[in-house]
C-alpha cells in the first residue's frame, strides 16, 4: 500500500510540474505578456498571433531572443545580409537553400572542416583566391575528383598522426 501512495504522490507531482510548466508558456505565448521589444519585432505577426501553432510561437520568439543579444554590429551585419538575400532571384534562393539543407545534414566534424577551409580561402588575398578559382576552373571533373580525393586523404593522414 506504502508503495502504491508512492508511486501515486510522485506522478501526482510530476502532472503538477508539468501544468505548471505549461501554464508558464501558455504565459510566454500571450501577446500582451510579450515584452515591448519583442513585440515590435514581431508586430506583423500581432493580428494573427492567436492563431499560430505553438511550435511556430516558439521558433519565433526564440529568434526575437536571439536578435536581442546580438550587438549593434551584429544586428547592422544580419540587416545587410537579409537585404542581399531579399535581392537574389529565386532560384538562386532555392539553390542556397538547398545547399545549406545539405551542410547541415554533414556529420559535424566534416562542417567544422568545411568552414575551416572557407575561412582560411576567405583569409587569403583577393589575387591568391582568384588563382585558385582559375586553377580549379580548368580542370577536367575527374581532376576535381582526384584533387578533392587527395586533400581528403592528406587531411585523414594528419588526424592519425
Amino acid at each position: 500500500m506504502r508503495y502504491f501512495l508512492l508511486i501515486l504522490m510522485l506522478n501526482l507531482s510530476l502532472i503538477t510540474h508539468i501544468f505548471a510548466a505549461d501554464e508558464k508558456n501558455a504565459d510566454r505565448h500571450n501577446w500582451q505578456n510579450l515584452t515591448p521589444e519583442v513585440q515590435q519585432l514581431l508586430k506583423q505577426f500581432e493580428s494573427n498571433w492567436d492563431n499560430l501553432p505553438k511550435e511556430r510561437k516558439n521558433k519565433l520568439l526564440a529568434g526575437a531572443e536571439r536578435w536581442e543579444s546580438l550587438s549593434p554590429g551584429q544586428k547592422k551585419n544580419v540587416d545587410e545580409r537579409f537585404k542581399r538575400w531579399q535581392k537574389l532571384p529565386e532560384d538562386q534562393k532555392k539553390n542556397l537553400t538547398e545547399r545549406f539543407k545539405k551542410f547541415k545534414n554533414l556529420p559535424p566534424e566534416t562542417q567544422t572542416r568545411l568552414r575551416k577551409i572557407f575561412s582560411q580561402f576567405k583569409n587569403s588575398t583577393p589575387e591568391q583566391r582568384e588563382k585558385l578559382r582559375e586553377k580549379f576552373k580548368k580542370l577536367s571533373p575527374e581532376k576535381r575528383r582526384q584533387l578533392i580525393k587527395r586533400i581528403h586523404k592528406r587531411r585523414a593522414a594528419r588526424k592519425r598522426h
